[in-house]
């Protein structure tokens, strides 16, 4: 598995043969557009895990499946609703590219040659609480797998210790938000305990402000839980 970190929430997973584009938000917009023509050929999939902006860039995605023709849409319910409408800021996805995905539900695959099959899971379901006047969003958590390999769980805009990220080999996890706090994201780590916790919605803090938080998550969070920061190329692989 071969993880890409593409400013904030972004990442570019391949797994069992596959791509999978996750969180094509704003922040993300020009790392995205400037990957190689064939990277983005071979993109399967793009995941989204809620409706917001920095997660979710309209433009961003209709230039990803203008890239790659086979590439369908993973999303959360209520913004696979909306991404099934025309928008001034993007055109409607057909049904056949659209997937809604429920906490709960999965979507599967079919096995390339030499590999075992993808899966792609949701979990969760509703976003981290802005402030009690901002109504809540959908948001889904994600765990893709393939067979026995690492699985790679994805968190959204959430800190709910949800059971399917107990212990799971690397975890992308908020680590600053506007709806966060220090001591949340260290329980939240605490709770769930990740071999690998990757950092991203990091494009809301400063380059100076950044290191703190990466600091103190790992300096708090269990023996067991390596907070890796991403290397100079943003790649990861476990």
């Amino acid at each position: 598995m071969k993880i890409r970190h593409l400013v904030h929430s972004c990442l570019l997973v391949e797994m069992a043969g596959r791509r999978v584009l996750v969180d094509p938000g704003t922040f993300s917009a020009d790392a995205v557009r400037t990957l190689d023509d064939e990277v983005l050929a071979g993109v399967d999939a793009v995941a989204i895990t809620h409706q917001h902006p920095d997660h979710l860039d309209r433009g961003l995605l209709d230039h990803v499946l203008g890239a790659s023709a086979q590439a369908v849409v993973i999303a959360e319910p209520e913004t696979a609703a909306q991404l099934a409408e025309s928008s001034e800021d993007g055109a409607a996805i057909s049904t056949e590219r659209l997937l809604p995905l429920s906490a709960g539900e999965a979507h599967e695959f079919p096995a390339l040659d030499g590999h075992e099959a993808l899966r792609i899971a949701a979990a969760g379901g509703q976003h981290a609480i802005i402030h009690p006047d901002i109504p809540r969003v959908g948001n889904v958590g994600l765990v893709l797998s393939a067979g026995g390999g690492p699985q790679l769980g994805i968190t959204g805009d959430s800190l709910e210790p949800l059971q399917e990220f107990h212990g799971i080999d690397a975890l992308a996890f908020a680590v600053v938000a506007p709806w966060s706090k220090m001591s949340e994201t260290i329980d939240f780590l605490r709770a769930v305990r990740p071999r690998v916790a990757l950092p991203v919605h990091d494009a809301v803090a400063s380059a100076a402000g950044r290191p703190i938080f990466l600091r103190q998550s790992g300096a708090l969070s269990p023996e067991s839980t390596e907070v890796r920061d991403w290397p100079e190329d943003g790649i990861v692989e476990l």
